[in-house]
């Protein structure tokens, strides 16, 4: 048992802690996400200042067209950095239901071993339906 407490651990560190790579390799994604935002902002700006002090209707156009571009890729940037945040939050408490499952599995089987030889097969057909009666 002391086995699975120490397996379990050793993945919370490097996501938890603040030295562990999981949290360094968050905030390099979140400084990387931040800038290309701030860059896509400051070209936008800068075409649209330079539209207005040139005053041409094709100078508007480039400046339109590139605000629209530039807010595109912005925006399924920041639906990409949702979804796989969801999906890491999905994947964490599936494994931590599975480990708990685990843990409850183990309990089991040192329950079964202490059962005494003469109760064993009543036992193990209680356990069956049981088992059956929790599967969907």
């Amino acid at each position: 048992m002391a086995t699975a407490g120490a397996a379990e651990s050793a993945p919370n560190r490097a996501t938890k802690e603040p030295d562990g790579n999981g949290q360094w390799a968050e905030r390099i994604k979140l400084i990387g996400g931040l800038v290309a935002v701030g860059l896509g902002v400051t070209a936008v700006l800068g075409i649209a200042v330079g539209a207005l002090i040139v005053g041409t209707q094709t100078a508007a156009t480039i400046a339109g067209s590139t605000a629209g571009v530039v807010g595109s890729i912005v925006g399924a940037y920041f639906g990409v950095k949702v979804g796989t945040d969801q999906t890491k939050t999905a994947l964490d408490q599936a494994q931590a239901e599975s480990a708990k499952k685990d843990r409850h599995a183990a309990k089991a089987q040192v329950y079964a071993l202490h059962v005494p030889s003469a109760e064993a097969a009543a036992v193990e057909d209680e356990a069956r339906g049981a088992a059956e009666v929790i599967q969907p």
